[in-house]
């Protein structure tokens, strides 16, 4: 039997049934995948954040322009999810927190029922190999 590795089709198909299993989880929550990158970043850095290096994350992330990711920002802001400090600092508020917990929760509900069954060991195997897929295209695509 001849086994072929797995191709970006492969990899694709389980990428893009993931992003849409999230986008169904936050529909339900009212939530857009931008707005949740910036609640999670937000949610998950040890402290507040600028403006401009969350900006640019989501710039990066998300592929959309910095006009895009600032209005991401300002929705946010204007309810009272995040909040600035005199240093132009952001962070969550008391809202803003709840907000991403009850997301997190959800997230990590809906997750563990994907991955539900699938041994440890296969699980890491494949995140290694993916790591290495991951850096070697990088490595390939800087010759061309």
């Amino acid at each position: 039997m001849i086994i072929t590795p797995l191709v970006g089709v492969d990899i694709g198909a389980a990428a893009k049934a993931i992003h849409s299993l999230l986008g169904v989880v936050l529909d339900t929550k009212g939530v857009t995948l931008a707005e949740w990158v910036a609640l999670r970043t937000l949610g998950t850095a040890p402290d507040r954040v600028s403006q401009p290096s969350l900006r640019d994350g989501l710039v990066l992330a998300l592929d959309i322009d910095p006009v895009e990711a600032t209005a991401v920002l300002c929705s946010l802001e204007e309810r009272g999810l995040l909040a600035y400090d005199r240093f132009e600092q952001i962070g969550l508020t008391a809202d803003g927190r709840a907000q991403y917990d009850d997301l997190y929760a959800s997230v990590v509900g809906v997750t563990a029922q994907v991955y539900a069954g699938i041994d440890t060991a296969e699980l890491a195997t494949t995140r290694r190999v993916l790591a290495t897929v991951a850096a070697r295209a990088t490595e390939l695509r800087a010759e061309f």
